[in-house]
């Protein structure tokens, strides 16, 4: 019985040497806007059965594959794509590279006598801004030198030549970047010179040596200043337009007061025509009779 349980792990043992599994993973980091060819094996096709590319995006999970016995398939349709190099191994081409390609990327391999998986953890890298500036705190009553690395993937790290009263800030941009803040005390021993900040990030070689220049009294004051000039704007403003309101409001007002004080010319009336027709012809007649009157009366002494 023994001697049937040592073959089977001969037997067992030769397989496994014959037919061998390897596992690899690793993070890459790309650039945005840069092209790069992924390798899951350095074998070629000709000893090679099928190379397939599991994609897992933030967006998306699609799957490219190529086989020596079954047609090729390409599920993502978004650029990314298999090519086969001139010395007959096969890559995956990432065209210039942007935030939805970041993802996992797990590749497998299977050739005679063996397979082969890795894994890519793929992200996106993006260079920062560095800035620097002096400004007076108001909670330290001491000028303080601020070193600003914005908009970086991943976030920067910032140095300074003495580790004392230092203060960091990280902040997550909207556009998926980091801005990170580092602030330090100057002594008051300190009247002039240079104040120099180190800011490291994967996206350079080497650290990246930033000098703000220095001279006691000359820090810019809290940030709010600006402000004071922005609400005297806003006060004025208000103030003309309530006035030009009132004053608007006011001539027409008075324009309407004088309107209603104007006597209103009328057409006369059909009776006050009637009457100024009529009144000539009346005159007429009493001056008639005036005068018959009075001749009648001159007769009547005569006749006595």
């Amino acid at each position: 019985m023994g001697w049937i349980v040592n073959l089977w792990t001969i037997s067992l043992l030769t397989f496994s040497n014959s037919f061998a599994w390897t596992n690899d993973e690793e993070f890459i980091s790309i650039k945005l806007g840069e092209k790069i060819n992924l390798s899951c094996t350095n074998r070629t096709w000709s000893t090679m059965l099928y190379d397939t590319w599991g994609l897992t995006n933030t967006d998306k999970t699609c799957r490219i594959a190529h086989s020596n016995s079954e047609p090729a398939v390409n599920s993502c349709n978004d650029g990314r794509i298999l090519i086969n190099t001139t010395e007959g191994r096969s890559q995956l081409q990432i065209p210039p590279f942007k935030y939805t390609y970041e993802g996992i990327y797990k590749c497998q391999t299977a050739f005679q006598h063996g397979s082969h998986t890795t894994v890519f953890n793929v992200s996106a890298i993006v260079q920062p801004e560095i800035s620097g500036r002096i400004e007076y705190s108001t909670n330290d009553n001491h000028d303080v030198a601020v070193c600003e690395a914005s908009n970086g993937r991943p976030n920067a790290s910032i140095s300074w030549t003495s580790d004392e009263n230092v203060a960091d800030k990280i902040t997550y941009n909207q556009n998926r970047t980091f801005t990170v803040e580092s602030r330090i005390i100057i002594p008051y021993n300190i009247s002039m010179g240079n104040v120099t900040c180190i800011v490291s990030h994967p996206y350079w070689n080497e650290s990246q040596t930033y000098t703000i220049p220095y001279r006691r009294g000359t820090a810019q004051h809290p940030r709010y200043w600006p402000v004071i000039p922005a609400c005297l704007f806003c006060v004025l403003l208000i103030i003309f337009v309530t006035s030009f309101v009132c004053i608007k409001k006011h001539l027409a007002d008075l324009r309407n007061c004088c309107k209603s004080t104007m006597p209103v010319a009328t057409a006369p009336t059909k009776t006050q025509q009637d009457v100024e027709e009529v009144e000539p012809y009346a005159s007429y007649v009493e001056r008639v009779n005036s005068i018959y009157n009075s001749s009648a009366e001159l007769c009547n002494v005569k006749t006595y």
